[in-house]
């Protein structure tokens, strides 16, 4: 008997996990995997507070550098989105936090930690569903926002190879490569095929040819009376289609039978898609962007949705208001849905109207990289050799990956200065016309057309572009008159200093519009004046605009969209097309690249 009370005694004194000290357990904590430590803090009340509430950021933070990922203290900052357009949060701001007695409500280290564990397992499941899929597709492109920016020592002696590499996007490119989900079908669920049925009466909707999910901007924007917040679908298609940008082909391979297959079906789907004439409006600039309309009250004290007055996008949209009684206005009540009506109600309350906010079209971005691509992995020139694969990988979208991002003025946030090399794709114009307005069998815009010998054409030009101040580009002739789409200053997502010199990795407090000119060199020693603008949109991408000048002529106009984070290797896709934009202007897809070396002499003239 005294044995047994002895034993239990000694069983109540015995030592346990809690009985250590806390900074302890913690440290011991760190070397578990984050699901093990979740499924530990619901072993007690004293688990859960020390694993969810917390006191400073120091478990979660080795958790998370347990982890193949970044340390998020690095990344550098990108431009803010539109309140109402900012669906994934932002922690960089809230690094630094020191240690205090209250307990920490939510750690940005835990949050982002948690997303992407959450993320890892939708994607391997092989399930569908639309509201998961858009989580871990916004949680991807956040990833990418916070990886790793190239330092200065990481450049080579050639100023093109890093020595460095990205953990965040390598643990990223292998999950996209492993699952295949950006190839994953996402079938839109019964409501989105009702809401899709009911809007094919209007006059300008244009039916998809599946049921896949196909975004539906461009429809409803066209009826600018009442605030359009993109659908929760309709935004899940264009989240797929950036990353699909991002990888830009990497995943296929042209030595396997199946992916060439794959690559030629796409390869006349991005053609279809980017010759198509109707896709180039005055409402989107001619560029490859979508317009939502969003209420007045919300644009107040930010440039970065339209105009703040009526007036300044009357001559493109029309003087819209909420309360205009227009028929515009009144029409569009047969198509809200949920979002819609939620906005319609805020504007209607504050009688504020809407105004018209610039969106990029991911999905045309797609295509136009497609489209490229894969012209120049037929180009046999040996000298061309590096783009006959794929256009860039994930680790191009890297802040100040691109070649010259150190030699920059501390002003310059796009890397504008310096060389850069355009490939610019185009129909012969006959073709063109052909595609667009034949009334032979199968008509107009079928695939078919670009089936084999079909072949468009290809021209690298080489530009020479420098900053210059904003009464310099206003004061000459060759510029875009006011565009209400370019905010004078848009404020960042991370308050920070100034840099002290062109190497730090920090950009400047805000991005402020830039403009530039410079000279470009093509075909036949054509040489002609170029002058545009970098800008910041209301989704908080990257817009360049430029125009192309001959002999005091403007000819060519040009919109493109920077691809991964501020002066990256990945360049700008965009489209070009007349620059007074008249009713037969062609239009094709082009990609320019930051580059540090010349092409052999009588390249520019065999091209084709």
């Amino acid at each position: 008997m005294q044995v047994t009370v002895d034993a239990r005694v000694s069983a109540i004194h015995q030592p346990t996990l809690h009985s250590l000290p806390t900074e302890l357990i913690e440290r011991v904590l760190t070397f578990s995997d984050p699901r093990a430590v979740s499924r530990y803090a619901q072993t007690c009340r004293f688990a859960r507070r020390l694993v969810y509430e917390p006191k400073d950021h120091f478990l979660w933070r080795e958790l998370y550098l347990g982890r193949p990922f970044d340390d998020l203290r690095k990344a550098v900052p990108v431009p803010s989105r539109h309140p109402l357009l900012a669906v994934t949060p932002c922690y960089r701001h809230e690094f630094g936090c020191d240690a205090s007695a209250e307990p920490l409500r939510a750690s940005p280290w835990q949050s982002e930690l948690q997303r992407r564990i959450e993320a890892e397992a939708i994607v391997t499941s092989g399930d569908s569903n639309p509201a998961q899929l858009r989580r871990a597709f916004e949680t991807f492109l956040a990833a990418v926002d916070t990886a790793l920016p190239v330092s200065k020592a990481d450049v080579g002696d050639d100023g093109k190879k890093i020595h460095s590499r990205s953990e965040t996007l390598l643990w990223l490119d292998h999950l996209l490569r492993r699952t295949r989900v950006l190839n994953r079908a996402i079938l839109a669920s019964s409501a989105e095929s009702a809401n899709e049925s009911a809007r094919a009466a209007s006059s300008d909707y244009v039916p998809s040819p599946t049921r896949e999910l196909r975004s539906t901007t461009t429809a409803r924007a066209a009826r600018p009376g009442t605030p359009h917040i993109p659908s929760a679908f309709e935004e899940l298609h264009q989240l797929r289609c950036q990353l699909r940008a991002y990888v830009a082909l990497a995943h296929e391979s042209s030595f396997a039978a199946d992916s060439r297959l794959r690559m030629i079906e796409l390869r006349k789907k991005s053609r279809c898609f980017v010759y198509d004439m109707r896709k180039y409006q005055p409402e989107t600039l001619w560029g490859p962007y979508r317009v939502v309309w969003l209420p007045r009250s919300y644009a107040s004290g930010s440039s970065s949705v339209g105009p703040s007055s009526s007036s300044d996008s009357s001559s493109v949209y029309g003087n819209q208001s909420a309360s205009d009684g227009s028929d515009s206005a009144m029409s569009e009540a047969s198509y809200s849905e949920s979002e819609d009506d939620r906005a319609s109600s805020t504007a209607s309350a504050n009688g504020t109207g809407t105004a018209p906010a610039l969106l990029v079209n991911w999905e045309h971005v797609e295509h136009i990289l497609n489209v490229v691509a894969l012209k120049l992995r037929d180009v046999p020139h040996a000298c061309l050799g590096f783009y006959k694969k794929p256009l860039f990988s994930l680790e191009a979208l890297r802040a100040y990956s691109a070649v010259g991002a150190f030699e920059r003025e501390p002003h310059d946030w796009a890397g504008v200065t310096g060389k850069w090399r355009r490939f610019v794709c185009f129909m012969d114009y006959r073709d063109l016309y052909m595609f667009n307005n034949s009334h032979l069998p199968p008509g107009p815009h079928h695939p078919s057309f670009f089936e084999d010998p079909f072949d468009e054409a290809l021209r690298p030009v080489e530009l020479y572009l420098s900053l210059i101040p904003a009464s310099t580009y206003f004061s000459g002739p060759s510029h875009t008159p006011y565009d209400p789409f370019f905010p004078s200053d848009l404020p960042t997502t991370h308050d920070t200093d100034d840099p002290a010199n062109a190497g730090s990795a920090q950009p400047p407090r805000s991005f402020r519009t830039l403009y530039f000119e410079g000279h470009s060199h093509g075909p036949h020693a054509s040489t002609a004046s170029i002058r545009g603008r970098v800008g910041v949109l209301a989704d908080g991408a990257v817009r360049w605009q430029f125009v192309t000048t001959y002999d005091g002529r403007m000819q060519w106009s040009a919109e493109g969209v920077q691809i991964g984070h501020v002066c990256s290797a990945a360049g700008i896709a965009g489209i070009w097309t007349g620059a007074r934009h008249e009713h037969d202007d062609p239009a094709g897809p082009f990609w320019m690249v930051k580059v540090n070396d010349d092409l052999p002499a009588g390249v520019l003239n065999t091209l084709h």
